[in-house]
């Protein structure tokens, strides 16, 4: 017998360390497929803006760049914000692994490791109290200028103040928000924290544009040849990322400020007229107008120029570039308005030319015919376009015209078969009409930019002047002059130009020329009527899936209802959609979304019941109007679709996906197609998938879009109210604290219960500053029954799982610590703050919940036992109440297995340290049951209901 046992516990050892090895082994493969982590250090900066709020603005771009050279790398970001000195401590400390932008200095490369590219470039702006015009005063006090420490200051700025003639302090900051405070203060002049122009103060020069290197610790190769290597290849495959993104950044920026040198503005002051010489042969683009003026966007340009620069123009045009160029070079203007970008030709003439203020794009112009095999191109009579036509379509006979309006009327009149010119010239030309018979690709074809040029005998401060007022200007300004152009070119258009011109008929007789302008003006109509036919096509048609859109089906079901009302109260509107349409997209790309509704689309066009079929992709959705049909039998066809289309093949995956149909009948008398529409849509965000429309959604949709439009204006006249239900000792029948509650007494809607609007808040992101608006609430009742006396019981409040990823949250939290106190607070959270699929989530929610516990809060699991419930959170969390859901005291009353699981958790709470409180306690019998399970606490209508404020003081008075 002893020898048997002792086979059987060995038996039971070799399958425990089995079991034990195989668990390491699949945690070391979890670990190994884990991606490396680089914890980069981040620059931020912290100021108050006007209102008065914390602001955190961190480099988008630069972090982006990051995100893209770690995954080149094989390794996930994981950013650490803080000042420059701070990062740069942390990455001797070995706390981060690579800051990302800094500029190389011997200090700084005693201690790290620089990379071999660049990352970016680092200008300094210095920002003065009345901007760049504080500059030009004479004998001042030297000015009392502010610098962030840290921030790295070339030999630049010594050189840009010398050229300024500023006299200059220095004061060196620790902080961002000290230095900003000192001079909102007054007590500095000027500041500069190294940044691109901040829109919040006047900024007066740029200067010292330094390259910036990631660094990594000194000595850490591995790291840095890694980095380097992933760098490298990014290069090589993306060679234009940082300086798009640069640019991205710059074009969503607002406005560029105009900040000009003491030596610009001199230069200024000493020209202030300057001529410009502007070649016009083409419109909209640069002409000459009736009166021999120069007009045209080029006109815009050099009228804005005059306006930011505060200078007169004046204006020489010239019909070819090269009289314009012989005229530069001749010295008869300062500079040369438009030219196109070719450092090599500018300089072969002469000429320094500026930065590209505007692209032109090349389109192809041909008869309706369409191209001959061997096209002849008509071109401008410009050695430059002929050179770029000649690159682009090597070997095709090119014949030069001296204007636009020459090169369509060859192409017009067959001596050639394509021209390429400006798509604003096209369009103006389309629009005008003065060639029906020609036609824009409506292609890029070809594309070039466009520069202003200084003679190089020129003092190189005007190329420096007019490269900033470029960047300062930005597109706006031709923007706006062409959009007003195609305005005015379609008032102007012609209605013989409608018409085609048949000049041979002229000698004819009346017979033959009638029938001519028979002929031009049938075929005129012809034309039109497939253009027109074409329109219309692309109007009622949805561009991605080609299926007909929403308004064709509302215009065609309209006017199908008022020819045909037999059965029309039979007829109904249905609405299918995709439930979170977003998720699919971003996870699986439009193109597989769009693929859904082409199979959706052609099932429903084989279907007997739909009539009409029409997508409206804003909303992902489909819709069509049925024959008439029954209620039930509809409600089975749409069951079955809705089955038929659960799944979405995407490669060779099945991903599932969530539709629901809204069915709205129009009933007798026929109701308006978009109201069916409409109702339908709300059916289609009912519960059911299928779901058909009635007075009670219409109504619950109403009291939504009410609530969600009085909800801001409750919280600020304080509509919101807490209610307080008391928690109690089950032996003592003492209260021992209080749960606070919600409750809306809307000056509109009446008295509403939480299950009215919690849902709605949670989904619109309103349950946030409700929380807080509750938070307070509590905190000031606490605060108010110390002072009068009343006893000072625990008070929970439920907080909402949307704060786990709610930015600024626990700043938010530590506010209200800092202005009331944590004594007598709790805080009920549920097991869904924690159930995110990600694990980062989970990790920083758990992190989240132990930084209230060290503010002072005492935290209560809420609904414990409702569901699978995570027993690991009991130990990860620092829990202090268990709170047991009422589902499982309700489950134990007629099983004594559930009993033993009751009893068996409520030991587990004591266990643990906690107080254990059981929640929706309604009977005696329910009382007794839970403290014969050794049960301390508990709430519910027995001891005493959800109750108003002033009536829940006087209950503590008694029962306290």
């Amino acid at each position: 017998m002893l020898e048997k046992n002792v086979w059987k516990r060995a038996a039971a050892v070799l399958l425990a360390a089995a079991c034990f090895f195989w668990e390491l082994g699949m945690a070391g493969q979890a670990a190994a497929e884990r991606r490396p982590v680089l914890r980069v250090g981040v620059t931020f900066m912290t100021a108050k803006d006007s209102g008065g709020v914390d602001a955190q603005a961190y480099d988008k771009v630069m972090k982006d760049y990051v995100r893209v050279l770690a995954s080149y790398a094989g390794m996930d970001v994981e950013f650490v914000a803080g000042s420059i000195p701070e990062n740069i401590a942390r990455l001797e400390r070995g706390e981060i692994d690579m800051i990302p932008d800094l500029v190389i200095t011997p200090e700084r490369s005693a201690v790290l490791d620089f990379s071999r590219l660049p990352t970016g470039v680092e200008p300094m702006t210095l920002y003065l109290h009345g901007g760049s015009a504080r500059l030009d005063e004479d004998g001042r006090a030297p000015l009392r200028l502010g610098f962030l420490r840290g921030v790295y200051a070339g030999p630049v700025v010594d050189m840009a103040m010398q050229g300024e003639v500023l006299p200059h302090t220095e004061q060196m900051f620790d902080t961002t928000q000290d230095l900003l405070q000192s001079y909102e203060a007054g007590t500095l002049d000027g500041i500069s924290f190294g940044s691109w122009p901040d829109p919040r103060y006047e900024p007066a020069v740029m200067f010292d544009a330094e390259m910036t290197y990631f660094a990594v610790k000194k000595g850490n190769t591995a790291l840095l040849d890694r980095l380097s290597l992933a760098q490298d290849q990014l290069v090589l495959a993306r060679p234009t990322f940082l300086a798009d993104t640069l640019h991205q950044r710059e074009s969503e920026a607002s406005q560029a400020p105009l900040m000009l040198s003491r030596r610009e503005r001199a230069y200024l002051r000493m020209h202030p007229q300057l001529r410009v010489l502007v070649v016009a042969n083409e419109r909209p683009y640069a002409y000459l107008d009736e009166n021999g003026e120069l007009a045209g966007a080029m006109k815009a340009v050099a009228d804005q120029l005059a306006s930011d620069l505060g200078i007169e123009i004046e204006t020489l045009p010239y019909t070819d570039y090269e009289s314009a160029y012989q005229a530069m070079q001749e010295g008869k203007a300062d500079f040369l308005l438009n030219m196109f970008v070719d450092p090599e030709w500018g300089a072969e003439r002469g000429l320094d030319q500026t930065a590209s203020f505007m692209t032109s794009y090349f389109t192809a112009v041909t008869r309706r015919s369409g191209l001959p095999k061997h096209p002849v191109i008509a071109a401008l009579d410009n050695r430059l376009a002929k050179e770029l036509l000649q690159q682009h379509f090597p070997g095709q006979e090119i014949a030069a015209y001296p204007t636009i309006e020459a090169c369509l009327e060859a192409v017009r009149q067959k001596k050639a078969d394509v021209t390429y010119i400006r798509q604003s010239s096209a369009q103006y030309q389309t629009m005008r009409g003065d060639y029906p018979d020609l036609v824009a690709s409506g292609r890029i074809s070809m594309q070039k930019g466009i520069a202003m040029a200084v003679p190089k005998s020129q003092d190189s401060t005007l190329l420096r002047i007019l490269d900033k007022e470029i960047r300062h200007m930005g597109d706006g300004v031709i923007e706006a002059y062409y959009a007003e152009e195609n305005a005015r070119s379609l008032s102007e258009r012609s209605a013989f130009s409608y018409f085609y011109s048949y000049p041979q008929y002229v000698v004819l007789a009346i017979f033959a020329i009638a029938f001519a302008c028979g002929f031009a003006f049938w075929r005129y109509r012809a034309m039109r009527h497939e253009n027109e036919a074409h329109m219309q096509s692309l109007i009622d048609h949805d561009h991605a899936t080609g299926l007909h859109n929403a308004e064709w089906l509302e215009r065609e079901g309209t006017a199908l209802i008022a020819r045909d009302r037999v059965g029309a109260s039979e007829r109904a509107v249905v609405v299918l959609r995709i439930v979170r349409p977003d998720v699919l997209i971003g996870t699986y790309g439009r193109e597989a979304v769009i693929a859904f509704f082409q199979r959706l689309g052609s099932q429903l066009e084989v279907a007997n019941y739909p009539e009409l079929i029409g997508m409206r992709a804003d909303g992902a959705e489909i819709l069509c109007l049925t024959h008439p049909v029954t209620r039930d039998e509809l409600s089975v066809r749409l069951s079955g679709l809705l089955r038929a289309n659960e799944y979405l093949e995407v490669g060779s995956m099945l991903v599932r996906v969530p539709l629901q149909a809204g069915v709205c009948y129009l009933g007798e008398p026929p109701m308006d197609i978009r109201a069916a529409i409409n109702d339908a849509d709300i059916a289609a965000h009912g519960e059911e998938p299928v779901q058909f429309f009635s007075g009670r959604l219409q109504q619950e949709t109403m009291l939504t879009t009410r609530m969600e439009s009085l909800q801001r204006q409750a919280l600020e006249r304080q509509e919101f109210q807490i209610w307080y239900q008391p928690k109690y000792d089950l032996a003592t029948r003492r209260c021992i604290g209080a749960e606070a509650l919600v409750r809306w007494q809307s000056a509109e809607l009446g008295f509403l219960p939480p299950g009215k609007f919690i849902a709605l808040f949670e989904s619109n992101g309103f349950i946030s500053d409700l929380d807080f608006y509750n938070l307070e609430q509590v905190m000031k009742f606490q605060r108010e029954a110390a002072e009068k006396g009343l006893p000072v019981v625990p008070i929970s409040v439920n907080q909402s799982r949307a704060h786990m990823r709610e930015q600024g949250y626990l700043r938010r939290m530590q506010a209200l610590v800092d202005q009331y106190t944590t004594q007598g607070i709790e805080l009920e959270l549920t097991e869904t703050a924690f159930d995110f699929a990600d694990r980062a989530l989970r990790e920083h929610s758990l992190a989240v919940v132990a930084a209230l516990h060290a503010m002072g809060f005492a935290i209560d699991m809420d609904d414990f036992g409702s569901g699978y419930s995570d027993l690991s959170l009991l130990n990860q969390l620092p829990l202090d109440v268990m709170k047991i859901d009422r589902s499982l005291l309700l489950a134990s009353e007629g099983s004594e297995r559930m009993c033993i699981v009751l009893q068996q958790m409520i030991d587990l709470g004591h266990a643990l340290g906690m107080k254990v409180i059981c929640e929706g306690i309604e009977t005696e019998a329910q009382e007794n049951l839970l403290r014969r399970c050794g049960c301390e606490y508990g709430q519910g209508y027995l001891y005493g209901k959800p109750m108003p404020r002033k009536e829940f003081e006087a209950f503590l008075q008694i029962h306290a």
